[in-house]
């Protein structure tokens, strides 16, 4: 039975894939690279993000001794396209649904909490959610182990079970936090990574819309 719903942010709920492809493309042009698009971000972005940036043409080494200044201008120029960005289509109606049945909603994120709350007040969306995981600095390195670690001590802190969470996400990341923590995952296509990515990480469930998350939970729920 489903007692608590774990959505990562970005591309899952906040429909911001096409402000992050442009925001990196502002990066990339810096750096004298060429610019990538949706298309080409779906089949190559990755965490920990030196790999992404890899595969986009940054050197690795540069881009280690130079992180904050990438990171700098990368969100300077993010927060700029975020500023009228909605949900992804059915959002607003699952998580109604998810507060009627009384199932709490929490989001964890690589991105920052300031920014999740800022999002979260601008769209009058706060009152749906329990809890917040994310970074407080935008310093430091993304890595799916730091965002596993926080979802897996909160699971444990609220003394859910495992199979009592379900994990709704856009990325190979999730799905692979899912298996590492023995959560199961609901992965969404359209969001930060391609459908072929997504079926060949292989998640417990792949969906196209938020709203097909309550079939889901109602099986789930009565099996």
């Amino acid at each position: 039975m489903i007692k608590l719903v774990a959505f990562d942010w970005n591309g899952t709920l906040f429909a911001d894939t096409k402000a992050i492809v442009d925001a990196d493309n502002v990066v990339l042009k810096k750096l004298g690279l060429p610019s990538i698009t949706v298309k080409h971000f779906r089949n190559v972005f990755a965490i920990p993000l030196i790999e992404y940036y890899a595969a986009c043409g940054i050197d690795r080494e540069y881009f280690l001794k130079n992180q904050e200044t990438i990171t700098k201008l990368f969100h300077g120029e993010y927060e700029e396209r975020v500023k009228h960005v909605r949900t992804r289509s059915g959002t607003r109606i699952i998580l109604d649904r998810l507060m009627r049945q009384n199932i709490p909603a929490i989001i964890f994120s690589n991105h920052t909490h300031d920014g999740i709350h800022f999002q979260l007040r601008r769209l009058k969306m706060a009152g749906y959610f329990k809890e917040i995981l994310a970074r407080t600095l935008l310093s430091g390195p993304v890595e799916n182990r730091i965002k596993g670690a926080k979802l897996e001590e909160y699971v444990e802190n609220n003394n859910y079970k495992k199979l009592e969470v379900l994990i709704v996400a856009d990325g190979v990341e999730e799905i692979e936090i899912g298996k590492t923590l023995g959560i199961p995952c609901a992965a969404i296509s359209g969001g930060f990574t391609s459908t072929v990515r997504l079926k060949g990480a292989q998640p417990d469930y792949l969906i196209h819309n938020l709203v097909e998350l309550d079939g889901i939970i109602n099986k789930l729920n009565v099996a």
